[in-house]
């Protein structure tokens, strides 16, 4: 496992600008009702609250879905501050969440809205047929899902401990299959773009395998763990997940280099499914890699900035 490791989803961390112009840190400044009684935790999604207490900050309502947009989405919370109780110390107090219920008439949330914002985000598991709002565990992508939209997975509440959000990214749901998985890119309109991957963080496994003849379907022999345990959501056999890149760069192997981006999209027992076919003779050495985080920045129409619907 590559250092350091990606345990669960921490929300959205701003890295850079699209084209990749630097980030400043810059942020607004959003009200937040005082007694709001959903905690806010860094790297969540919020939006404008549509109630009666309009200009006011709320969690989004936007969900692993092609739903129209939520017209308010303002961007990335990244802390607060407000008056404490009992006065001010020296100024307002800052704060990486929002408590629930928080009593204070002067809280702010600082949000990171620019909408060509690139955030740093890891990917999260899909169950094997339905889409979830609310997965926890960590999958994996590679360059073949640059370009594609991702899924974003926000309906699990941040750690009260650390102050990071639980929210994350995932594509589609993988083929009729046991196990959890990536599936195909997509196309279809939704809230983010991948733009790469980060390597910092990747996994890799080795093994031996082979098809039969030109196809999409492998046959393992054998894998081992280059980096780290058994991955959640894995094969059990073989600790291999769905959205893996495979390579192979033996004598007789077809589109399995490593700029072809074959990708595992199915993982049952020793078979392993691939976005398309390849090639793969007796005994191919073969080695996985996965990337448990990546680079995302909001489709138009998403961020408020984009959408000409007001909140």
């Amino acid at each position: 496992m590559g250092y350091p490791y990606v345990a669960a989803a921490y929300g959205f961390k701003p890295s850079n600008l699209v084209g990749g112009r630097v980030y400043s840190g810059s942020t607004r400044m959003y009200p937040i009702q005082s007694a709001y009684a959903t905690g806010l935790f860094t790297g969540d999604i919020i939006q404008l609250n549509t109630a009666a207490t309009f200009g006011t900050v709320i969690t989004t309502s936007m969900t692993t879905s092609t739903a129209s947009p939520v017209a308010g989405t303002l961007g990335i919370f990244v802390g607060a501050e407000y008056s404490s109780a009992s006065g001010p110390i020296y100024g307002k107090n800052r704060y990486q969440t929002w408590a629930a219920s928080t009593v204070a008439q002067d809280a702010l949330a600082y949000v990171v809205d620019d909408p060509q914002a690139v955030f740093r985000v890891a990917v999260l598991q899909q169950p094997q047929t339905t889409l979830s709002n609310t997965v926890t565990a960590v999958g994996y992508l590679n360059p073949y899902y640059v370009g594609s939209n991702l899924y974003s997975v926000t309906g699990t509440a941040g750690s009260t401990l650390t102050g990071d959000s639980a929210m994350g990214v995932s594509g589609a749901v993988t083929v009729a299959t046991s196990n959890a998985g990536a599936g195909a890119r997509v196309t279809t309109t939704l809230p983010f773009r991948c733009l790469g991957v980060v390597p910092d963080t990747a996994v890799s496994f080795n093994g031996t395998g082979s098809t039969s003849g030109s196809s999409a379907t492998v046959t393992m022999t054998s894998t081992v763990a280059s980096y780290g345990p058994t991955l959640p959501g894995a094969s059990a056999a073989l600790g291999i997940v769905p959205g893996m890149q495979l390579i192979c760069t033996g004598s007789g192997t077809v589109r399995t280099n490593v700029s072809n981006y074959a990708t595992v999209i199915a993982a049952t027992g020793s078979t392993l499914t691939l976005d398309s076919a390849v090639t793969l003779p007796a005994s191919s050495n073969l080695t996985f890699i996965g990337y448990p985080e990546v680079l995302v920045s909001w489709n138009f129409g998403y961020n408020c900035y984009f959408n000409a619907v007001g909140a």
